[in-house]
């Protein structure tokens, strides 16, 4: 009990034992404080307007009259005290245990059921709770050339796990009737694929359900690919239904992943260095938008080709990422960067420019001027019974925040 961790043992018990009265108990004794004023004060009242009696033959002296009428106002004390209001509220408190058993609550102490009925504000906690703790990808930004200039297609993703099933819609009329992914989505696969240290795995117990090994961010991305991958029609695609990782497989057997620059707090980044099945480096980058976007002045169009990014065009994904963030979803830019440097010809480690990959300081460096492919959106989704819950707090008058008849979850 000495050591730091003991100190704590000592301060969670002590809070334990000073643990505060339920909302039932203090008004019990509010209660009971002020009937002991109400009786006390009547009894007085009583024994006062007697006053004049105390002085009767009857009782010989007026003494004995004072101790009468004092033994009426005791007695009237006592008839006062609702001696049936512990047995009362102990029924009550079991018919409310009872009831919320139906409701697949169970009770440990009667009290709460009353301290739950005082309830206002219900703290929660989100992930795992009030969400399923799988990210998935919610909506999709493609950039695209127009007459006018940059054109941004945006896409809502179905689905809320790891498993790889939903729509993504409008996707299909965005490809054509062709069936070959467009270049800039090819791209978008290849760096969502390979930039990433995730795998998905079918859970053994639940045939259905789908988990995940690394992070749950990366483990969306590969979802989004195999999503995106039902859309492609290229021949060399054999799909593979026992496969999770189907899609995912031929998008990354083009290319060979030669380095990988780690993520850090410091450029919110991560990047992986890739040869080509033409013997070219190309790296591939996912960040935070407004870490990429502040060093890009490129993108990607939908046939390929590598457009300026103007001032004004910065600012219109900006509004759309606002409004990604507006509805609760954790937004990454997905970049490319063809002209890598003195990495270009970089074929391991053995080679001279290896030296750069091994300092964290230098990753910055190494990824100035990306090219933009596109924007993903994403959120741990809220579990379906949420949404029921809340309704059954609201009728309670307990209140919940709702905007635009979507959950949100507001930490504060």
């Amino acid at each position: 009990m000495t050591t730091e961790i003991g100190k704590i043992q000592s301060e969670v018990q002590k809070a334990k034992e000073e643990e505060e009265d339920s909302p039932l108990k203090k008004k019990l004794q509010d209660f009971g404080d002020k009937l002991a004023k109400i009786i006390g004060v009547i009894c007085l009242v009583i024994w006062g307007i007697n006053f004049h009696n105390f002085f009767d033959p009857a009782y010989g002296n007026p003494i004995n009259g004072a101790l009468y009428y004092f033994k009426v106002a005791v007695a009237l004390a006592v008839a006062a005290i609702p001696e049936g209001l512990p047995a009362v509220i102990t029924t009550c408190l079991a018919l409310g245990t009872r009831r919320m058993a139906k409701e697949n609550a169970i009770v440990r102490r009667l009290p709460s059921v009353q301290t739950l009925g005082c309830t206002t504000v219900i703290c929660s906690d989100k992930t795992g709770t009030l969400t399923t703790n799988e990210m998935c990808v919610k909506r999709l930004l493609l950039l695209d050339e127009q007459v006018n200039g940059l054109a941004i297609a945006p896409f809502l993703v179905e689905g809320h796990s790891f498993n790889p099933v939903g729509e993504i819609n409008g996707f299909k009329e965005f490809i054509g009737s062709s069936g070959q992914l467009p270049k800039n989505v090819q791209l978008l696969c290849s760096c969502m694929s390979l930039c990433n240290d995730s795998k998905l795995l079918i859970d053994n117990n639940k045939k259905d359900k789908v988990n995940r090994v690394g992070l749950p961010t990366e483990a969306a991305l590969k979802v989004l690919v195999e999503k995106i991958g039902k859309y492609d029609h290229d021949p060399a695609f054999n799909k593979n239904a026992n496969d999770l990782e189907d899609y995912n497989n031929f998008v990354a057997q083009a290319r060979k992943k030669l380095a990988t620059l780690e993520f850090t707090r410091d450029r919110k980044s991560m990047s992986v260095l890739c040869k080509s099945n033409d013997k070219s480096n190309i790296m591939f980058i996912k960040g935070a938008p407004e870490y990429l976007m502040n060093k890009s002045n490129k993108y990607v169009a939908k046939n390929g080709e590598i457009k300026n990014l103007e001032e004004n065009d910065k600012k219109n994904i900006n509004k759309e990422i606002v409004k990604l963030a507006q509805e609760g979803l954790r937004t990454l830019a997905i970049c490319v960067k063809f002209d890598c440097g003195q990495l270009n010809a970089y074929d391991g480690p053995n080679h001279p420019s290896h030296k750069l990959l091994s300092e964290l300081e230098n990753y910055a460096k190494l990824e100035t001027e990306p090219v933009l492919i596109g924007f993903v959106g994403m959120q741990d989704p809220a579990r379906p019974e949420v949404k029921d819950s809340i309704s059954k707090c609201m009728k309670a008058g307990i209140r919940v925040i709702v905007n635009k008849n979507k959950l949100k979850i507001y930490l504060y």
